[in-house]
């Protein structure tokens, strides 16, 4: 992973950038051919605090070639750093800790103001369009289920649990009323949970709860008013 990682990263350099690759030690060998090809003047430390020691971190400090340098880099310097790496990262318990006084300096190249560009899917166009498209009708049998149409009377009146069963199914959902009073309706069944307390002849106190389930109706009124009743 730590390949991966540098081969996708370093890219984002600019020609003289400094990389910073806090690596743990004995991983920098995996890397040895991204490092020798593509950056100079490379310096290794090892970390000290107590997290990095835990993972065997060190950071190694590097600057990238540009193109005209790794044209002329010949073989046996990229060999020769390949092998400088793979040792540093067998011993990397022997490399000197990272001071706390710098003991070289890198010369940071100014960058250009950055332009963000987004590529993106505009989703919000895709969401508008999506209803309208061949696709999303061919699917919407599949995908939806066809609306609920309820006819006719019962065979026998109903009785207070048959409409709350009518109720709670969404039967009875739709809209309603005229007017200053038209709104929308919609049943559901919660649960809800009854406490009480009770005390005891010696003046335990005991706490009971039961939960049941009862009908919630909301009501969305054209004038923006809402209601819940249970």
């Amino acid at each position: 992973m730590e390949l991966i990682f540098l081969e996708h990263c370093y890219r984002w350099l600019k020609p003289s950038g400094v990389l910073v690759l806090v690596i743990p030690g004995d991983r920098l060998a995996v890397c040895d051919k991204v490092l020798a090809n593509h950056f100079r003047d490379k310096k290794a430390y090892r970390l000290s605090a107590p997290d990095s020691e835990k993972y065997k971190q060190v950071v190694l400090f590097g600057v990238r070639r540009t193109r005209r340098e790794r044209d002329q880099l010949r073989d046996a310097d990229v060999i020769r750093a390949r092998g400088l790496i793979s040792e540093m990262s067998r011993t990397w318990n022997q490399l000197p800790r990272l001071p706390g006084i710098p003991d070289a300096a890198y010369s940071i190249p100014e960058s250009r103001p950055v332009d963000l560009v987004n590529r993106g899917l505009p989703l919000d166009e895709i969401e508008d369009m999506l209803p309208k498209s061949a696709a999303c009708r061919q699917a919407q049998r599949v995908l939806f289920g066809p609306p609920k149409q309820i006819t006719g009377r019962p065979l026998t009146p109903l009785h207070a649990g048959h409409v709350a069963l009518c109720a709670v199914s969404g039967m009875l959902d739709g809209v309603f009323g005229s007017g200053e009073s038209l709104h929308v309706a919609s049943w559901k069944a919660v649960k809800v949970t009854d406490r009480s307390e009770e005390v005891e002849d010696d003046g335990t106190i005991v706490r009971r709860e039961r939960e049941r389930f009862v009908n919630e109706l909301t009501l969305v009124f054209a004038s923006g008013e809402t209601a819940i009743l249970r």
